[in-house]
């Protein structure tokens, strides 16, 4: 029977998780001569699942960002959806752009003088009705690419998440799927194949 010393013994420390295909697969992927994700690992997520972590270059920001895989998506997969990140057309950079001014021209409105006052005091360039939407790219910048199993493996869907001068609690998330943006607003865990993200906030839906 446990003595009630017994109670307080330290608890002997929990054996790392290990996913020996995910291993595997990595092991396999960095074995390849220029891979274009790179230091990838294989890390716990909670107690009973891990997930695949690493870095990638984002041409748009002109710098590395993390990359995470989620759920056992094909690494080769999500190397397809870094150079469709890579590889933005113009016309979705733009698209981009303008839902980012609508984001934060839209949240500016919505807080108080004070707080609006101090949020144009730091915002990289100034922001209103008339700033070209391109202006935009020195507001906000991408830390991480998500990338979470598909649906349909001839399609490709990602998120883009990270930090922006008007909104520093929730930051930007980015959702994109073929090619076209389907998400655009506060980070919320949206998913490229199924976006619930309310229409109201979510700035990828406006005209």
């Amino acid at each position: 029977m446990m003595g009630i010393l017994d109670r307080f013994k330290k608890k002997p420390a929990s054996a790392p998780l290990t996913d020996e295909k995910k291993l595997a697969e990595v092991a396999e992927y960095r074995s390849k001569e220029h891979p274009l994700l790179r230091d990838l690992q294989v890390k716990p997520l909670g107690t009973i699942s891990t997930y695949v972590e690493g870095k990638v270059f984002c041409k748009l920001w002109n710098t590395e960002i993390d990359v995470d895989l989620y759920d056992d998506v094909p690494i080769e997969y999500a190397e397809k959806c870094a150079e469709a990140m890579n590889a933005m057309p113009e016309e979705l950079i733009d698209v981009i752009c303008r839902a980012a001014k609508g984001y934060c021209l839209e949240f500016l409105d919505e807080i108080s003088e004070d707080w609006r006052n101090e949020i144009l005091s730091r915002l990289h360039v100034p922001v209103d009705a008339n700033t070209a939407p391109r202006e935009m790219l020195k507001c906000f910048e991408i830390g991480t690419l998500s990338v979470e199993p598909p649906k349909d493996p001839s399609r490709i869907g990602y998120q883009l998440s990270g930090n922006c001068d008007w909104e520093e609690e929730h930051g930007i998330e980015i959702v994109i799927l073929d090619g076209r943006l389907v998400y655009l607003g506060e980070y919320s865990g949206e998913s490229p194949w199924s976006v619930q993200g309310d229409e109201s906030w979510n700035y990828a839906q406006r005209g």
